[in-house]
C-alpha cells in the first residue's frame, strides 16, 4: 500500500487547507486499505480542489477494489469533464446512468459533455431530464437548457423555470436579454415592471426599464420610468435615501428624466 500512501500525501504541502480532510482519510485508508469508498471520497476531495491526477489515481485504485462502487462513474466522469475530455466523460457517465438512471447529476454532467461535443440534441434531452426529475432544480439548469434553444422556446423555458422557483432574478434577466433580442420591447419591460413591485429596493429596475426603453428608441417611456425610479427613492428612509451611492443614482435619474428628445 505504499503506492496509495504516496498518492495521498503527495499533495499535500500544495493545499494545507485540506490537510485534516486528508490526515483523517489516510488514516482510515491505511486501518483500511480494501475501503474503496475511502479512494473515491479522497478522490472527490482532490477533485474539489482540482488536483486531477491525484483524484484520477485515487478513482483508479476504487475502481480496482469496486467497479461498480455507486458514485464512482460520476467522478470519473466528472473529471473527465474537468480536464477536458468529454468523449471519456461521456462514456463513463453513460455507466453511471446505466447503474442508476435517476442520477440527476450525472445527467447534468452528461449534458454538458455533449455540448462539448457539440451533440446539442442529447444535452438537451439530458436536462430536460434531470429537472423533470430534481424537485428544486437549481437555476442554473435552466439558464443552461436556454443556451441550447433558440430565443422563442428558451424563453418558455425558462418562464418554466420562474413558475417552479419563483421569480428568480437570473432567470429574469436572462428572459428579458432574448425579449428585447426578439424585439419584444414591452414583454422585456413588463418583467422589470414584475421584479420592481416584488424587489424591497424597486428603483434599480426601473432604471433598467427605463433604459431598455431608451434603447427602443422610447424615450417618452424611458423618462416614466426613470420618475417611477425617483419615486422609489423618494419613498426610501433617509439614510437610505443620502447614501453615497444613492444620492449619484439620483443624480442621473434626473438627468435622465428631464431629457428630450
Amino acid at each position: 500500500m505504499l503506492a496509495a500512501f504516496v498518492l495521498g500525501a503527495a499533495t499535500l504541502a500544495a493545499h494545507p487547507e485540506i490537510e485534516e480532510a486528508l490526515t483523517r482519510l489516510n488514516a482510515a485508508i491505511a486501518a483500511q486499505p480494501a475501503n474503496a469508498e475511502l479512494y473515491l471520497q479522497r478522490g472527490e476531495l482532490y477533485s474539489r480542489h482540482e488536483d486531477w491526477v491525484s483524484a484520477e489515481a485515487n478513482f483508479l485504485l476504487a475502481a480496482e477494489l469496486s467497479p461498480r462502487l455507486p458514485r464512482l462513474a460520476q467522478a470519473r466522469g466528472a473529471l473527465e469533464l474537468s480536464a477536458g475530455r468529454p468523449q471519456d466523460a461521456v462514456a463513463l457517465l453513460d455507466t453511471a446512468l446505466a447503474l442508476d438512471p435517476t442520477d440527476a447529476a450525472a445527467l447534468v454532467l452528461r449534458a454538458r459533455a455533449h455540448r462539448a461535443l457539440k451533440a446539442h440534441a442529447a444535452a438537451l434531452a439530458d436536462l430536460d431530464t434531470a429537472i423533470a426529475q430534481l424537485a428544486q432544480p437549481p437555476p442554473e439548469l435552466f439558464i443552461e437548457r436556454a443556451a441550447l434553444l433558440p430565443p422563442a422556446e428558451a424563453i418558455r423555458g425558462l418562464d418554466e423555470g420562474i413558475a417552479r422557483l419563483g421569480p428568480v432574478v437570473t432567470l429574469h434577466l436572462r428572459a428579458v436579454a432574448l425579449e428585447e433580442s426578439l424585439g419584444r420591447v414591452d414583454a422585456a419591460a413588463a418583467r422589470f415592471l414584475h421584479l420592481a413591485a416584488t424587489s424591497e429596493r424597486p428603483e434599480g429596475w426601473h432604471k433598467r426599464r427605463g433604459d431598455l426603453l431608451a434603447r427602443a428608441g422610447r424615450k417618452a417611456d424611458a423618462r416614466t420610468a426613470y420618475a417611477a425610479a425617483l419615486a422609489a427613492i423618494a419613498a426610501l428612509p433617509p439614510w437610505l435615501r443620502t447614501s453615497p451611492d444613492t444620492a449619484r443614482l439620483t443624480a442621473e435619474l434626473t438627468d435622465q428624466a428631464a431629457a428630450r428628445p
